[in-house]
């Protein structure tokens, strides 16, 4: 389906910026013997409040409904559509391994409303919990939906390393006095030119969803996941007149602390004398 290209090879995809940096399982291994992980709390806390969804055909402006990990649901007074949706105990090809979920969905995946747009940004275990999707190459576009670059990799096996593509979506909504809206969905990605690229290409957005999570060692998370700093340096990057957080508190996959990716993004807005309404991080 994909053409030899600036991030194809003919077998393998790639980032064209950089941050290809395979990490060998001797690197795996030895960050897991070094590892000085910090602690999570025993018990998780959940949001008391339930989420309010548009009903179909309403007049309502663009929706956003926070699940949990990537999954949002993004809804106008036409169309919703789903992100990354993980609803499953474990983000793992088996049941008994592999990162267990720590917080549970917002909402079990029976109770959402009609969704009429699944998007699913890669293919790892904690962003594709489903058996099937429609593939784009970058700057494709269907419909009001574009896959658009970040900075990421795949694999869902251990022999199919980046023979899947990566990608945010950008998606195009139309609110109620017909004014085009734009919403970034990052996916996962590491920090890098991908985001001023995107901007130059297609203007400021108007709402982008970033991951704040997953980012410790650097020096294994770097080039793959933004730590909260670059995050916001994203924000800036993709001129966003608002952002808010995901990819946090889910699942425990890496060494930060639980709630360090909040603490962090609250102190790098409040150094840049920023509201946290500039960049929310929901519950």
């Amino acid at each position: 389906m994909y053409p030899v290209s600036d991030h194809f090879d003919g077998h393998h995809f790639y980032n064209p910026w950089g941050g290809n940096g395979k990490k060998t399982f001797l690197d795996i291994l030895k960050w897991k013997l070094t590892s000085q992980a910090k602690d999570w709390p025993v018990t998780p806390t959940h949001a008391s409040v339930i989420p309010q969804f548009v009903k179909e055909g309403s007049v309502a402006s663009e929706h956003v409904t926070y699940l949990g990990h990537s999954t949002i649901l993004i809804q106008d007074q036409d169309t919703s559509i789903l992100t990354d949706p993980q609803f499953s105990e474990r983000a793992s090809p088996v049941s008994f391994l592999g990162p267990k979920r720590f917080r549970r969905a917002a909402v079990e995946i029976d109770n959402l409303p009609p969704v009429d747009i699944v998007l699913v940004s890669h293919n790892h275990y904690d962003h594709l919990d489903l058996t099937s999707l429609v593939e784009l190459d970058w700057w494709q576009k269907e419909g009001g939906i574009q896959l658009v670059p970040v900075q990421h990799w795949s694999a869902r096996g251990l022999f199919d390393r980046n023979e899947a593509l990566w990608g945010g979506f950008l998606i195009h909504l139309l609110d109620e006095k017909m004014i085009e809206k734009k919403i970034f969905f990052a996916g996962d990605t590491g920090y890098g030119p991908h985001f001023k690229m995107i901007q130059e290409r297609v203007g400021q957005i108007d709402l982008s969803i970033l991951p704040i999570g997953a980012y410790e060692p650097r020096s294994i998370m770097k080039e793959f996941h933004m730590n909260p700093q670059e995050a916001l340096q994203a924000h800036f990057d993709l001129q966003s007149k608002q952002s808010f957080a995901m990819h946090f508190e889910t699942f425990r996959m890496t060494d930060e602390g639980y709630g360090e990716p909040r603490q962090n993004l609250r102190q790098a807005l409040a150094e840049k004398g920023l509201s946290k309404e500039v960049f929310l991080y929901l519950k």
